[in-house]
């Protein structure tokens, strides 16, 4: 079978090395953000989903600045998101943040536990806060 020397219209994003992978959990207007120390290892260099199971990455709560939280809650805005899970990355190179996508659907649990973030909580109370303004 011959290749095509077409495909679909793409985005490709340019490599940028990072310093630190950042996975958000956005809801309602307030950010949780976890830093992912996965540059180092030469499994997880390109992207921390490629789980190295013998050697773990390390998570731990991350404060964004405030400039990058305020255009955070300019896209979910934008997109009509009340949540969400977005990654970014902080380039090691010149220590700006680059977006990389939002999940509208994407699980909190897994900033939630490293980062000890009570997000079953706020989810929950959340949902009962919109449930009661129907």
């Amino acid at each position: 079978m011959r290749q095509s020397q077409f495909f679909s219209p793409s985005l490709f994003q340019e490599y940028i090395e990072k310093e630190i992978e950042l996975r958000v959990f956005y809801i309602m207007g307030k950010c949780y953000s976890m830093a992912i120390f996965s540059q180092s290892n030469p499994q997880t260099r390109l992207d921390f989903r490629a789980y190295d199971w013998d050697n773990p990455n390390r998570f731990i709560p991350y404060q964004l600045p405030e400039h990058i939280e305020a255009k955070i809650e300019m896209l979910m805005k934008n997109l009509n998101l009340n949540t969400g899970s977005i990654d970014l990355i902080k380039s090691s190179t010149n220590g700006d943040y680059y977006f990389l996508e939002v999940n509208p659907s994407g699980q909190f649990g897994m900033t939630a536990f490293p980062c000890n973030f009570p997000l079953h909580k706020i989810v929950a109370e959340n949902l009962i806060l919109l449930n009661n303004e129907k």
